[in-house]
């Protein structure tokens, strides 16, 4: 019996001092403006479609590499949301706040109608090696939603070190190359 409770014990302090496990959101670099004021006209409407990401990063664990180029799932560090869907709505909101010609909507826009513009980000390689460097790299895609065509296609790889192991800092990585993709594409999209 005395055995029992110790062992009870000892399995109660093991689970008192388990890690808690953080949980992270990527945002905004910038403030979207404020909506459209009275006798404004109406302005082309842009759907961001999802974000399409490696397979790998298709978890809530937040996904880095070592020096040696193997994977580690942080157990203890995870999205808040799935990262597709937080990188989608952050693209939005930076494109919005970086161009007044164009109304920005992240997927699903189905609630407004139909959309003038769609653009596609595909992630090709989005690498976080804590304490050395985070990169991006993503091939995006500028369509006409009427005509189906495709207006502007390119390719953008970007990267920053990272001072310090914390996964906080990979994320303010992250959100500071999700600023730098949102103004390289809009210079290279123009209608």
């Amino acid at each position: 019996m005395k055995k029992l409770v110790l062992a009870g014990l000892l399995l109660l302090q093991g689970c008192a001092t388990a890690p808690t496990t953080q949980f992270y959101s990527l945002e905004a670099k910038y403030i979207p403006p404020v909506s459209l004021q009275k006798g404004e006209t109406l302005k082309p409407l842009i759907g961001i479609a999802q974000i399409s990401l490696p397979s790998a990063l298709e978890r809530k664990q937040i996904v880095t590499r070592d020096i040696n180029g193997a994977l580690h799932f942080a157990e203890q560090h995870q999205w808040a949301a799935l990262l597709k869907q937080n990188m989608t709505e952050v693209l939005a909101k930076n494109l919005a706040s970086q161009q007044a010609n164009f109304w920005f909507k992240s997927y699903p826009w189905s609630l407004l109608g139909m959309v003038d513009y769609r653009l596609v980000i595909d992630v090709t390689q989005l690498d976080i090696v804590l304490g050395k460097t985070i990169s991006l790299s993503v091939d995006w895609t500028f369509l006409n939603e009427k005509t189906h065509t495709i207006l502007k296609h390119g390719s953008i790889e970007l990267s920053q070190p990272l001072v310090d192991e914390n996964y906080a800092t990979a994320v303010m990585g992250l959100n500071t190359l999700l600023a730098q993709l949102s103004e390289k594409i809009l210079m290279w999209v123009s209608i």
